[in-house]
């Protein structure tokens, strides 16, 4: 039999709405999986202040004391995670953006990989794919591996619309249980090849005031674990990093 599989739904909603729902009906879908629902607004989270302290000296050097690790640990414990979020403004809630903003160290620092991951954003009138992309871009840099993101419009509340998004939504959510017990190994994206030499080449120059990035990437050459690169995509991301930081660095 296999081991119990662990959902962790990170939920940005301010109230138990149609987020909270949706995560609710992903949860009944599968009694077997120990499913948990983690409302950011019952949670601490102070207001980061972007004194970079978490990126140049360690997250423990955070002069914040909050929920922010028994979070992570949660992330960490998950064999998943769903980051969900209402649409506010054409992107994500207040409260999953101080989510991002407090673990925005771990996007320098990656330690999620070999997890899977999933977006699931909802809106009334548009905006769920925008706020599915900012989701699914933040939380990659931190190593995760995502599976197509759901997005879904609240408006009429009608039973069709409503059976519709709870058909969409437990689709997504199967493909996401689907690829965690598949264990398939995801080939670093492009995007992920060219931060880690943004990361990488900042934390060179950057050594003497940021060195917590500094001796995280001491020992990491090509990407943050051992994997067999292909060569013209390994250069195309050294060529595009390489412009990046040579404007970074025009100005130094």
């Amino acid at each position: 039999m296999d081991e119990r599989l662990k959902i962790l739904a990170i939920c940005g909603s301010p109230h138990k709405g149609n987020t909270y729902e949706l995560l609710r009906v992903l949860k009944q879908s599968n009694p077997e999986i120990d499913f948990k629902i983690l409302m950011l607004a019952e949670l601490n989270l102070e207001d980061c202040m972007g004194c970079y302290s978490c990126i140049n000296n360690g997250e423990e050097s955070c002069p914040l004391r909050d929920d922010r690790d028994k979070i992570i640990e949660e992330m960490k414990n998950a064999d998943g995670t769903i980051f969900a979020s209402p649409t506010y403004a054409r992107t994500i809630s207040a409260l999953m953006k101080k989510f991002v903003e407090r673990t925005s160290f771990i996007a320098h620092r990656p330690v999620f990989f070999g997890k899977y991951a999933m977006a699931l954003g909802t809106c009334a009138g548009f905006g769920a794919d925008l706020t599915c992309k900012y989701l699914t871009e933040n939380f990659t840099q931190y190593g995760f591996n995502f599976v197509p993101s759901v997005e879904l419009m609240v408006t009429r509340k009608t039973e069709n619309e409503t059976n519709h998004n709870r058909t969409q939504a437990t689709k997504a959510y199967e493909k996401l249980i689907s690829a965690i017990r598949s264990k398939e190994k995801v080939e670093p994206s492009l995007n992920q090849l060219v931060y880690f030499n943004i990361f990488k080449s900042i934390a060179e120059w950057n050594k003497l005031k940021g060195w917590a990035d500094y001796e995280f990437y001491q020992d990491k050459k090509d990407f943050y674990y051992s994997v067999k690169i292909p060569f013209l995509k390994n250069k195309i991301a050294k060529w595009v990093s390489g412009r990046v930081i040579k404007k970074m660095m025009a100005n130094r």
